[in-house]
């Protein structure tokens, strides 16, 4: 598994779905690479409601799941 796989991954519904689930909040997922693994910010504290490993196209990844995320603000136009 490397890196351009997660990226590629990361882009897909499915792989939200499974990392995300019913989650309503705001979240980020990215990728590492030391090692490869997704990492999911999210606005709850509590992230023990997040998997810790999936499973894609046959391959188990590691999450790793940070809580206390806030989303970015959009910086006002200038006039």
């Amino acid at each position: 598994m490397t890196v351009g796989q997660l990226q590629t991954w990361a882009q897909e519904p499915e792989t939200h779905q499974k990392i995300v689930g019913s989650y309503a909040g705001g979240y980020s997922l990215g990728v590492t690479d030391n090692p490869p693994a997704f990492v999911l910010r999210v606005q709850s504290a509590d992230v023990a409601a997040f998997p810790t490993v999936v499973t894609l196209h046959g391959v188990s990844v590691p999450v790793t799941v940070h809580g206390n995320f806030a989303p970015p603000v959009p910086l006002a136009a200038r006039p």
